[in-house]
């Protein structure tokens, strides 16, 4: 009996299948816009092996908001001006403002949830809630609890799953 295997969970689907009945992951390999997210973190340490690597790169904060950077440009993916912005994979249809797509940035390869993350505005700067993310959210060296706020300082190193973003602002910004 011929089969195929889901890319997402590996479970066994029947060869005309284009939807895995077990968790419901295109059965093609379609890396445009899927609807569930990709778990990386048994192909990876308990640490992202990214993080070992280290970069002398100077960033602009930008004059107001909060600038977000990969650590392969010196060009900000985002510059955000909103108390609240959610870091994911957007879907088709979406029309949040509010919302900053990382699939431009390798985010279904490297296990970016939907809605991963919140950055908001906190007194004096910036905090990152995890959302219950697949792949985790991690702060410098230390995985962060889903649902916990944590102060981002400036030139912080954040994860999302495998995906490592530079966070840069002004300090001292306040809350509104």
């Amino acid at each position: 009996m011929a089969e195929k295997f889901c890319p997402v969970c590996k479970y066994k689907n029947d060869i005309n299948a284009s939807i895995c009945v077990y968790c419901g992951s295109p059965l093609e390999r379609s890396h445009e816009n899927p609807s569930t997210t990709r778990n990386v973190e048994a192909e990876t340490h308990v640490y992202p092996p990214a993080t070992q690597e280290t970069v002398t790169r100077t960033y602009e904060p930008p004059p107001q908001g909060i600038a977000l950077y990969t650590t392969e440009s010196e060009v900000p993916i985002t510059i955000q001006q909103d108390n609240q912005f959610t870091l994911g994979r957007k879907m088709t249809g979406e029309m949040d403002e509010s919302f900053v797509d990382l699939r431009p940035f390798g985010a279904y390869e490297n296990g970016v949830s939907r809605r991963h993350a919140i950055i908001r505005k906190a007194t004096g700067g910036y905090e990152i809630i995890d959302l219950g993310s697949t792949n985790g959210t991690w702060l410098e060296k230390q995985r962060i609890v889903p649902n916990r706020p944590y102060p981002l300082n400036n030139g912080s190193k954040i994860f999302l799953g495998r995906l490592q973003l530079i966070v840069i602002y002004q300090k001292g910004e306040e809350k509104p």
